[in-house]
């Protein structure tokens, strides 16, 4: 059976940054399961597996727009010290949570602090970057 809108597939995936280095894989376990068409995976994946079939192998370098997006500057906020709960501890590096309007939860990694700023960044990680992927396709359902 080909991959395509509202497949269900199963595939392996191994990914590394733009200097080569294996940042996630499942190759040693589990597969991704995700619904073709559904924007549960990122875009260029999506778009590489579409008309696939079980057995399909392949690698390919995707750019930030098929991938975790570019860096948005409008996801780089800040806030006084004392907007965190006693419990925060406020280092560069270290992840908070909060909600957004809607009740979402969003995570953002402190990237500065200042004498009476905290600058925290809300982007995926992985923003703004090039990245290298290798797959295969499980199953497809």
């Amino acid at each position: 059976m080909k991959i395509k809108k509202g497949s269900r597939v199963a595939f392996h995936y191994e990914l590394r940054d733009e200097s080569g280095k294996v940042i996630d894989s499942t190759f040693d376990g589990e597969p991704v399961i995700y619904i073709q068409g559904e924007g549960e995976i990122i875009p260029g994946l999506e778009e590489l597996m579409e008309g696939e079939e079980p057995g399909f192998e392949a690698k390919t370098t995707l750019p930030p727009e098929k991938a975790y997006g570019p860096v948005n500057d409008d996801l780089i906020v800040y806030a006084g010290p004392d907007n965190f709960d006693d419990d925060v501890e406020i280092e560069i590096g270290s992840t908070v949570e909060t909600e957004d309007p809607d009740g979402n939860t969003v995570i953002f990694k402190i990237i500065e602090i200042d004498e009476d700023k905290v600058y925290l960044d809300g982007n995926h990680p992985l923003a703004g970057k090039t990245l290298d992927y290798k797959v295969e396709v499980v199953s497809v359902d």
